[in-house]
Formats: C-alpha cells, sequence, structure tokens
C-alpha cells in the first residue's frame, strides 16, 4: 500500500534567482513534507508530454505529474519497477520508454503517465483536502483545494509553450542522431539526462516546510 502524502498549501518561494511553487504535505507519521519546483515546470510539462494545458483536465495532470516525480522510480535505473521498462523489454526493445527515445510525445506521454499511476499505487499517493474517514472529511461542505492556487496562477501560455516544443523536439532530434562508438572505459553520459531547465527537488522536513510558510506569508 502506498503512503498518503495530504497537501496542506501551496506557496510561491524563490529558490535563488527561480521562483518556485512549494507544496507542503502531511506524511502519515504527521510530519511535514515539501515538494518544490519551478513555475515554469508546468509549461515545461506541458510541452514535454503534449499536454493540454487550456482544461481542468490538463493542469491537473502536470500538477500530478509534478507532485509524484520525485518518488517515482528513475527507469534508467530502477527498471526492475518501472511498468513501462517491463513492457518495453518484453517487447524486444533495448532500452524503457522514455521522453529522449520514444517515437513521438504522446507515445512518452503514456509511459511517463503510467510510472506516475504505478507510484501512485505502490509509493506515495498526494492527495488534496481532509484526510479520508475524519469528521472534516464527512462534512457537507467540501473544503477548499489547497492547489487551487497552482490551478488558477499556473503561468503557462500558448507562447511559452511553443517555445519550449521547439526546444523539446529539437533536443529529442538531437538525441536520436547516431553517435560514434563509445569507449566502454570512458565516462558515459546518462540519456535519459534531459537537457532542457527543469528540475524538482523535495525536502522532508517540518522545520523547512514552517520556514517556506513564514516567508510566503
Amino acid at each position: 500500500m502506498p503512503e498518503q502524502y495530504r497537501v496542506l498549501e501551496a506557496a510561491q518561494i524563490n529558490v535563488g534567482p527561480t521562483q518556485c511553487w512549494a507544496v507542503r504535505q502531511q506524511r502519515p507519521d504527521g510530519d511535514h513534507h515539501v515538494t518544490v519546483f519551478p513555475i515554469s515546470a508546468l509549461e515545461w510539462r506541458a510541452a514535454e508530454y503534449d499536454i493540454d494545458h487550456t482544461t481542468p483536465d490538463g493542469i491537473d495532470t502536470i500538477l500530478d505529474m509534478l507532485l509524484h516525480e520525485p518518488w517515482m522510480a528513475d527507469p534508467a535505473v530502477d527498471r526492475h519497477a518501472d511498468p513501462a521498462a517491463a513492457k518495453g523489454f518484453a517487447a524486444g526493445k533495448p532500452a524503457p520508454v522514455t521522453l529522449h527515445n520514444a517515437p513521438d510525445r504522446a507515445t512518452a506521454r503514456r509511459a511517463h503517465l503510467e510510472r506516475i499511476a504505478h507510484t501512485k499505487r505502490t509509493r506515495v499517493a498526494v492527495t488534496a483536502g481532509p484526510t479520508a474517514g475524519t469528521r472534516r472529511a464527512a462534512a457537507a461542505k467540501p473544503a477548499p483545494d489547497p492547489l487551487d492556487i497552482i490551478r488558477r496562477h499556473h503561468g503557462i501560455t500558448p507562447e511559452g509553450v511553443a517555445a519550449k516544443t521547439e526546444i523539446v523536439e529539437q533536443t529529442r532530434w538531437q538525441l536520436a542522431q547516431p553517435r560514434p562508438p563509445v569507449d566502454e572505459e570512458t565516462t558515459r553520459v546518462n540519456p535519459d539526462a534531459f537537457t532542457t531547465p527543469v528540475w524538482d527537488a523535495a525536502v522532508p522536513c517540518r522545520d523547512e516546510a514552517q520556514r517556506i510558510g513564514e516567508d510566503a506569508a
């Protein structure tokens, strides 16, 4: 069974010069966990996986990705825990399907969403609102969703998605080009390390979560 992480609040913070969203969650043990990602990460996911950001379902899909990616098995390392990789190897493919080697972004999206679903079933499931079974959860009036602030201010624009899509496709094309043989003794670059400025970080510390909340207040 996965651990349930309940979203408590979301706020904008600065990590150096980068504007980010910090999503504070409560773990089953009562401690807090903070997932931090650049505001631009939402636009990058829309471009990388060809997600329609103009619909509520599209924004929710992007948020679901960003909140669960820190817990997702690395397909290049934990292939035994990667359902998309298992299917790829069963079909005779030399590597798991990723954004870098998929024939198109739709295929990459399906593989990525499959990994996200596997993460939610086996590792961590992030939910918003009160814990199921509590008196507050049973109240007739639903509690506000802390993620609504991100939904309202996601900052994704058609122009931004178009520009990032061009970068994504150019990078995918470059990675697909034949490369000269590599000496086994030389240091090899992980082909799953994407070159776009996208990163995610998790800070499992109550004090850090409290500090972020105070700074954002």
